[in-house]
């Protein structure tokens, strides 16, 4: 049999230079997905309890229906701990947080009081969600007035170009302002091989080649 598409998506991730890194491609690869695997079997194993730490990333909302169609029979309770939109300082400032891993670590105790039990009929009902995005198969899914749809690979295209500005740029800048102004809800990677679709396609020009991998590049 051939090589798990899913560890080929994996390794085509890793492969991605972004600073012309040297990395031991292989040995890289099989190190994550083997945690994965380990991690995959300790759910597999259908503990009493879990607790899911939600935010509105589509990775986060993914992951949250994957788990209820893994436990959709019972025997595993899911305990939610979903993020505020908006969280109050000490100091009385407002932060917005677009996710749990913008949250510092020591911070996340102060959350408990907002866990809940997912009563079955809800998992249920995300279990039969997930099973129809899995039927779609697309190849991205995105979040929408907080529910997960498929998409085509062009969904953040519009966000990406209004991040592109004018004058040539390092590749870099147009990725953070993609993230960080445009809040492309995806990692850094994924709006780098978005940039290098609108460069076959003739739409983007590149005006220097990066000596320090991709992210160097000016277009």
């Amino acid at each position: 049999p051939g090589e798990c598409p899913r560890k080929a998506c994996i390794r085509d991730w890793l492969a991605f230079s972004r600073y012309g890194e040297k990395i031991d491609l292989e040995a890289e690869v099989d190190a994550f997905w083997d945690g994965c695997l380990a991690d995959l079997r300790k759910l597999q194993a259908r503990p009493d309890r879990v607790r899911i730490w939600l935010d509105a990333t589509p990775d986060a909302q993914c992951g949250l229906l994957f788990l209820a169609d893994l436990y959709r029979e019972g025997g595993t309770e899911l305990h939610l701990v979903e993020l505020p939109r908006q969280v109050r300082q000490p100091d009385g400032c407002l932060v917005e947080y677009r996710g749990w891993a913008e949250v510092e670590p020591e911070r996340f105790g102060a959350f408990l009081s907002r866990e809940r039990v997912l009563p079955p009929a809800e998992v249920r009902a995300l279990a039969g969600r997930w099973q129809a995005l899995r039927a779609e198969n697309a190849p991205l899914r995105v979040v929408e007035q907080g529910r997960v749809v498929s998409a085509g690979l062009d969904y953040y295209d519009g966000l990406i170009r209004q991040a592109i500005p004018d004058a040539p740029c390092q590749a870099a800048q147009i990725i953070g302002t993609a993230l960080g102004k445009q809040k492309v809800p995806t990692g850094d990677r994924f709006i780098a091989k978005r940039l290098q679709h609108f460069i076959d396609a003739g739409e983007l020009a590149v005006v220097q080649p990066g000596d320090e991998g991709s992210y160097s590049m000016v277009v």
